[in-house]
């Protein structure tokens, strides 16, 4: 059933149901899977080496307190989670609890997520270049873009069965990566001079590194429309799917960071110590089942959870309402994913250096949690009968403080984050929000901007 609360406010009691006929085809298995890809990107192979370089062979430690304060940003949606169905994703849980203005500005900042689709395809065709030096780069990350933009116009279920597929070739390339590295790990691995190599700084710093590889996770929240039983699995899944892929981290890390001293593993990728403790049969399998395999599965799972927050925000009016058109046939929204292909060609094919971007990227998402992370301390308020009856309910007072606690560790990484970039980039973030805080009140005064935000109590 689908309720609205009684008590809202008059901008909440405007909000219709919308965009609630999603295929309800994801279980439990799919989201995991889809969660787990979406956190292992080419992360793990760079900046596993980089974190390394700031901490040593602590960087088994780095990667539990990252794992540990993204769970804790993930805190508050885990509880919006639980307790209703978001079925506009992200966008939805802007417009409910930041209002009509915040729902604009999350739907500007949400399209620099377009980035990841050519980064991913970009990193991925890296690879293949290494192997292959007179291949065309940009024809290949063209090409396994243009595979998956495919995949997903086909529907939500045949991107969750390859996605199932190729994560779990993923994680058998890993668990073969520290299985055999383990028996090459140097004798004198705890030496003191090999650990804390920047002191608590260098530790946090590389967590702060790091939790691009472990944050990921709670993007499944924007597919909780395709999803079976959204106020169960994916609570579930965002703890679960951090969980596992920190422990297979932390595997990857000891053996990282173990076999050589670490003057000579720092900054490097993992290739350099594969190609030591693996047969070159596995050393293959490992850079084609870990390194690629880890960018399409990510390639994978961010077209898939871009779709919604977009549908949803182009049917309120911040974008084209056709661009929510959805096939007859497959149920997809294939004007946004051409348009997500259109751009992320373009970023391809210009040569537009995409690690800025990516780094960019991370920024502005992590700015928005912030913002998101503080406005869902009102949903004891905004539908407080569903709060109440929340399967995770809490105190409402440690609610809240969950909530800051959240927005303080985003703004951390905000922190952290521009710190790694260059001024002029941060200008230029500052510039791009400022748009996007603009946008929203130009467009619902020269255009027909109604808030219709979807969400189901079961």
């Amino acid at each position: 059933p689908i309720h609205i609360q009684d008590n809202m406010s008059k901008e909440c009691e405007k909000m219709s149901i919308a965009n609630t006929n999603g295929t309800k085809s994801l279980g439990r298995k799919e989201l995991v899977a889809m969660a787990v890809g979406n956190i292992i990107g080419g992360g793990v192979m760079t900046m596993t080496g980089i974190a390394i370089g700031i901490t040593g062979r602590s960087v088994l430690f780095a990667y539990i307190i990252s794992a540990v304060l993204v769970l804790i940003m993930s805190l508050p949606h885990f509880f919006t989670a639980a307790t209703i169905r978001m079925n506009g994703g992200f966008y939805t849980q802007a417009a409910l609890f930041g209002g009509k203005w915040f729902a604009g500005l999350y739907s500007v900042v949400f399209i620099s997520n377009f980035f990841g689709a050519a980064t991913y395809s970009i990193s991925f065709a890296d690879y293949v270049l290494s192997a292959f030096p007179e291949i065309n780069a940009r024809l290949v990350a063209f090409g396994i873009l243009t595979v998956f933009i495919v995949l997903n116009l086909i529907g939500i279920k045949a991107v969750a069965k390859v996605q199932s597929i190729l994560v779990g070739v993923l994680i058998i390339a890993l668990l073969i990566f520290t299985g055999f590295g383990v028996i090459h790990i140097d004798p004198n691995y705890f030496n003191d001079h090999q650990f804390f190599l920047g002191g608590f700084t260098g530790v946090m710093a590389a967590a702060s590194v790091l939790s691009n590889a472990t944050i990921g996770a709670v993007q499944i929240i924007n597919m909780s429309r395709d999803a079976k039983n959204p106020k169960k699995d994916i609570p579930f899944c965002i703890v679960f799917s951090t969980g596992l892929v920190t422990l297979l981290y932390i595997g990857v890390g000891v053996v990282a960071a173990g076999v050589f001293p670490v003057a000579e593993v720092a900054g490097k990728n993992l290739s350099t110590v594969a190609n030591h403790i693996l047969p070159f049969p596995l050393y293959v399998f490992f850079m084609v089942g870990g390194a690629m395999v880890a960018l399409v599965t990510s390639l994978n799972a961010c077209i898939g959870w871009l779709q919604a927050p977009i549908a949803q925000a182009a049917e309120d009016g911040w974008w084209p309402k056709f661009l929510a058109k959805r096939n007859d046939k497959f149920g997809t929204p294939h004007y946004i994913i051409a348009t997500i292909y259109i751009v992320a060609s373009i970023i391809i094919l210009s040569g537009i250096n995409v690690s800025d971007v990516a780094n960019i990227s991370n920024i502005f998402g992590n700015c928005v949690q912030v913002v998101l992370c503080l406005s869902i301390i009102n949903m004891p308020k905004k539908i407080p009968e569903l709060w109440k009856h929340s399967q995770f309910h809490i105190n409402d007072n440690l609610y809240r403080s969950l909530c800051f606690l959240g927005a303080f560790v985003a703004a951390v990484f905000v922190i952290y984050e521009c710190l790694t970039i260059q001024m002029f980039q941060v200008i230029g973030i500052l510039i791009y929000l400022c748009i996007s805080c603009i946008y929203p009140a130009l467009r619902a005064k020269y255009s027909n901007v109604e808030i219709h935000v979807s969400y189901e109590e079961t």
